[in-house]
């Protein structure tokens, strides 16, 4: 049993420039494919995790983590790396659990009340704006995980990131709503047919599509230029934005 968890260190060969070059949908539907086993694997280990709804911000981190590296080309162990950064997140995790479920309950109560108690105008602008904060909620969960398993950022600068991009983002943001929508929609519409595949790898292929559309913004907008320093020249120069991971 303990060599199951046991800890691969071995790096493969990794991702050549001309594999990086490819189009992010090739890159995608190769790495998803190409591991597949790890997807299914991945799956199940998140979805047993999340049973107690409070340690869903936790393995949401790790599963995140495992992604993003498999997103980038990166070595991972998906066990150990998923367990290490679960509970390396676990307090942020369970506070940002705590607080969706909260948003969660006032959103739908407030939906719900001006649906069934007031018409007219004012109706409908309460419910665009109760709407376009549930849209941000969304987009900030989106974000949020990514970030914390790739910066050294206090919690509430993660908040706000979050925002900023849910926000500024919006057309990349409903792409990814409408992915991640289009699976529940259909989950509940085939219920209890495709309940196996769900179970197996539309939670990864999700999540793995969504790590794709949030690397590119957080390369862009979060993640410190590389200082490079030239020992011949002596000079110094920006090198490209890339993720800096303190562990």
């Amino acid at each position: 049993m303990a060599g199951f968890f046991k800890y691969n260190d071995k790096e493969g060969p990794g991702v050549s420039k001309k594999e990086l070059a490819a189009p992010a949908y090739v890159r995608f539907f190769k790495i998803f494919f190409l591991r597949i086993a790890n997807m299914v694997g991945l799956n199940l280990l998140y979805i047993f995790c999340c049973l107690p709804i409070i340690t869903i911000g936790p393995a949401t981190a790790g599963f995140t983590y495992v992604l993003r590296n498999y997103s980038q080309g990166k070595h991972v162990d998906m066990m150990y790396d998923f367990m290490r950064k679960a509970k390396e997140h676990f307090k942020d995790g369970v506070i940002l659990t705590v607080i969706d479920i909260i948003l969660g309950v006032v959103l739908y109560f407030s939906i719900s009340f001006w649906i069934t108690e007031y018409t007219g105008t004012i109706r409908t602008v309460a419910l665009v704006a109760l709407f376009f904060v549930f849209y941000v909620v969304i987009c900030v969960n989106l974000y949020i995980f990514p970030m914390l398993v790739s910066f050294d950022i206090p919690l509430k600068k993660l908040i706000r990131n979050s925002i900023l991009l849910a926000v500024g983002k919006i057309w990349r943001n409903l792409a990814m709503i409408l992915v991640n929508g289009a699976a529940v929609v259909l989950f509940f519409l085939t219920f209890p047919l495709l309940v196996p595949i769900y179970l197996f790898a539309v939670i990864s292929f999700c999540g793995l599509f969504n790590n794709f559309m949030i690397y590119p913004v957080l390369v862009k907008y979060v993640a410190k230029p590389t200082i490079v320093v030239d020992e011949k020249s002596s000079d110094i120069e920006n090198d490209d934005k890339i993720f800096r991971d303190p562990h």
